[in-house]
């Protein structure tokens, strides 16, 4: 509308100038030379003329319906002058439309509902004796312990029970109490006496918490995951040994490039491990002796090391073994490597180096330890990668031992290729 109003007021404006213009230029004309037949007022004439035109225009606003009411007046300042023409426009309306106030919505406050805390529950944090696939010795005793914590919310008394529930007892009773009352979020350790059946083979326990009415429950997030124990019987300490290293693995401590492991390892990871084999694959040949299988953490420098019990040397003793690749380790190219440390100035000494990759080849070692006869030392085994696929670096040591004098020559033996030379260092090792 205010489009429309403002075209219409600009017609009757340009209108009235124009008939302004030409009663201005008419009257400045010269006069003709017909004489007009009456005399007429010029003003008057002029008056007549704005009169009809406004009459008309004030029609045609009308007919549109414009909002805006324009008046127009005609202003004479002196001869010459052109009549002006002025609009007032009517003034808006004062009732506006109130303004809209929003209104914040009202915060809703979820309401929690605690979870609530099942009365037993058990947490597995770790086992401190035996690790899993240990070996023993027929009908060797050893004790079992678990640690484990209360996440539940009722306290463990002793009237709690660790029972058997399934597998071999290992020569332990079939429940035993616990030890002390352990209060929820506490730690306490499941200590079980066990001995290691006469028969050779694998054996596994499982073992579950009873509660006084007879309630079981274990770890893991449902609480029905049992605690186990799980070995392996072999027939331990060659007989022709003085000390068999493969036999006493885990009373070593082991390491890689990862920091210390546990023993036995397991073959999944690859922080590096030890395990014992009792029917190894050679890469030449199949075994039935004690073989000790170790592989460095997987890394293109990687190694693993075990260091020994203390043993004192005695005259005429050699140290023997027979190293190289397992069998399906193509890729395995490997360092092994024989020190001890003494322990009266811990100065650590080189035996000998032996290189090794997957050939179908092993590697006697047979090295005389009389000049060392008399100390008191911790043997370190050592294999570190030199190559090829650190994944495959499965490097064993067949009957590692130590033999009072020379290793007899047999059949059976492999044919030695290589020997070894004997360096010292005062470094600490690794």
């Amino acid at each position: 509308m205010k489009t429309k109003n403002f075209a219409s007021t600009r017609k009757i404006t340009l209108g009235i100038a124009a008939l302004l213009l030409v009663l201005s230029l008419g009257g400045c004309s010269k006069p003709s030379q017909v004489a007009p037949t009456a005399t007429q007022d010029p003003a008057q004439f002029a008056t007549q003329a704005v009169q009809t035109i406004l009459a008309e225009f004030t029609q045609q606003a009308a007919q549109s319906g414009a909002q805006a009411t324009w008046t127009p007046t005609l202003e004479t300042a002196g001869e010459g002058d052109q009549p002006a023409a002025t609009a007032t426009q009517a003034p808006l309306p004062t009732d506006l439309p109130p303004t809209a106030t929003l209104v914040p919505p009202t915060p809703i406050i979820p309401s929690l509902t605690p979870v609530p805390v099942v009365c037993n529950r058990a947490q597995f944090v770790g086992d401190i004796t035996v690790q899993d696939q240990a070996p023993f010795a027929p009908e060797a005793a050893f004790t079992k312990i678990w640690r484990v914590k209360n996440t539940g919310s009722c306290t463990w008394t002793k009237d709690y029970r660790l029972v058997l529930v399934s597998g071999s007892a290992l020569g332990a009773k079939q429940a035993v109490a616990l030890p002390n009352k352990v209060e929820p979020n506490e730690t306490t350790d499941l200590v079980v006496p066990m001995q290691s059946p006469a028969k050779l083979g694998s054996y596994r326990g499982d073992w579950l918490l009873s509660a006084p009415d007879g309630t079981r429950f274990g770890v893991g997030p449902n609480g029905a995951s049992s605690v186990y124990v799980a070995i392996r019987v072999m027939k331990l300490g060659n007989p022709a040994l003085a000390y068999d290293f493969a036999a006493k693995v885990c009373k070593a401590q082991w390491q890689s490039g990862t920091g210390l492991l546990p023993c036995p390892g397991t073959s999944s990871g690859t922080q590096g491990f030890s395990i014992l084999l009792d029917e190894p694959r050679l890469e030449n040949r199949q075994e039935n002796e004690l073989t000790l299988w170790t592989q460095p953490n997987q890394a293109a420098r990687g190694w693993i090391s075990g260091t020994y019990p203390a043993y004192e040397i005695l005259p005429g003793q050699h140290f023997i073994a027979w190293v190289g690749c397992l069998d399906e380790s193509k890729g395995c190219n490997v360092v092994f490597r024989l020190d001890f440390l003494n322990t009266k100035n811990n100065a650590v000494k080189n035996l000998g180096t032996w290189s090794e990759v997957y050939d179908g080849k092993i590697t006697k070692i047979d090295l005389d330890l009389s000049s060392q006869a008399g100390k008191t030392v911790k043997f370190i085994l050592t294999v570190e990668v030199a190559g090829g696929d650190p994944a495959k670096a499965n490097a064993f040591w067949f009957v590692p031992g130590i033999i009072q004098g020379s290793l007899p020559t047999t059949t059976a033996v492999p044919t030695p290729t290589a020997t070894a030379t004997a360096t010292e260092t005062s470094a600490a090792y690794p």
